[in-house]
């Protein structure tokens, strides 16, 4: 029976849809749980159920793959929030582009060392450098370095997750309390995921970080060949 339902592509569609609204059931009862983050459940799930089952990631990715076709159009629709807070855009863009980009150089300096101690070959450094930017453009960042455009995703993902648990409570601790600011960190730090606890977090902050992804995304493919030819002399 399993084997059959596995074989149809809307299996995997439905176990993911099924998984994430009741992560999202677990997290409304208790919000302060990040095991119970909706992304964080539902993946967790989905690789428990894989393994016990023993259905191949091929299988459940037949209806899985459907998902991806919205990541672009979801990324756009985030201009929505954008156009009704653009006057935060005219007001502090100095801060928002300076911010972006410092962030971006940072991300590439630590990453440079980091693979300069621990002597990551270039298939590596290509794999990790888009892990802060939105999948839509971190696959074909990747793919386009030689990356390892699968290992990409779950770093990705990972990241996002990652900037979503530990992103309100570093404003907490900080006193970080400027929509802006927050929109910012989230968006260029945690790209969409961290965009949906902006979306949470107020209108300035969803549009802000909405912004960021962009902003991010495009600063990360002017630098990337820039980074691999520096890494290329490197090693």
């Amino acid at each position: 029976m399993m084997d059959i339902l596995s074989t149809n592509p809307f299996f995997g569609l439905f176990i993911t849809f099924f998984f994430f609204l009741l992560g999202t059931l677990f997290h409304r009862r208790w919000p302060g749980n990040p095991l119970f983050n909706p992304l964080i459940f539902s993946i967790t799930c989905i690789i428990i159920l894989l393994l016990v089952t023993g259905i191949p990631y091929e299988q459940y990715n037949e209806g899985g793959r459907f998902i991806n076709l919205w990541i672009t159009p979801a990324t756009v629709a985030l201009a929505i929030k954008l156009e009704k807070n653009f006057v935060y855009l005219k007001t502090y863009y100095t801060a928002i582009l300076s911010g972006i980009a410092l962030g971006v150089l940072f991300h590439t300096a630590i990453l440079v060392i980091v693979s300069i101690l621990f002597q990551f070959n270039q298939e590596l450094v290509a794999t990790l450098f888009p892990k802060s930017i939105t999948t839509a453009i971190a696959l074909g960042v990747s793919d386009s370095l030689g990356g390892i455009v699968s290992l990409t995703v779950a770093i990705v993902v990972f990241t996002g997750v990652l900037g979503t648990v530990v992103g309100p409570p570093i404003f907490a601790l900080l006193k970080i309390n400027d929509p802006v600011a927050q929109g910012v960190a989230l968006g260029s730090g945690s790209h969409a995921m961290g965009t949906a606890k902006a979306i949470e977090l107020g209108d300035v902050q969803a549009a802000m970080s909405g912004l960021s992804i962009v902003l991010t995304g495009i600063v990360v493919v002017i630098l990337a060949p820039l980074v691999m030819g520096f890494v290329g002399v490197l090693f």
